[in-house]
């Protein structure tokens, strides 16, 4: 049992590590009132904070406060904090009176056929990458625990304190 729980932590550190460094791969979604987003579009104003969830996943909604802190702390300094919904059943009139509930208010995108989540092989919900302006993925967070929101903070600050003003 130790010897799988060692090999599950270094598979989780390379895959972690493995994506750093790497680029974003750009998407186009819809947002709640059918408008388009691109990723490579929302990289132009700065920084991504990109974070995978659904409303039947309880570590999704334990983090959807904390989230929401960090967009109100950091969008002046120009993060921007996306959710990407996999909630393929919900109309986005049943999303709006959930965020509502959840007093979230950063942007939502819809992945309806669960195509970007494929992509960006998230296989865990909540999945957070913070991406640089230049689309490079600087932190990949899988799952959530308030420590591990703590650290992203942490990348979030050491990242705008390099950009330049």
């Amino acid at each position: 049992m130790r010897y799988a729980k060692i090999v599950f932590l270094g598979l989780f550190i390379v895959s972690a590590l493995g994506f750093q460094s790497r680029k974003a791969s750009n998407f186009k979604l819809t947002d709640l009132d059918g408008n388009t987003v691109e990723l490579q579009e929302l990289l132009k104003k700065g920084p991504v904070l990109l974070d995978f969830w659904a409303t039947w996943c309880k570590p999704c909604i334990k983090a959807f406060p904390e989230l929401e802190a960090l967009h109100q702390k950091y969008k002046k300094r120009g993060l921007q904090v996306v959710g990407v919904n996999e909630d393929t059943h919900m109309k986005p009139k049943q999303l709006r009176a959930f965020l509502k509930k959840m007093k979230a208010t950063f942007l939502i995108l819809l992945d309806k056929n669960n195509a970007v989540m494929q992509r960006w092989q998230v296989q865990v919900l909540p999945t957070t990458f913070l991406i640089a302006q230049d689309g490079r993925i600087l932190m990949k967070q899988v799952g959530y625990s308030s420590n591990a929101v703590k650290k992203m903070e942490a990348e979030i600050e050491k990242y705008l304190k390099q950009m330049k003003p």
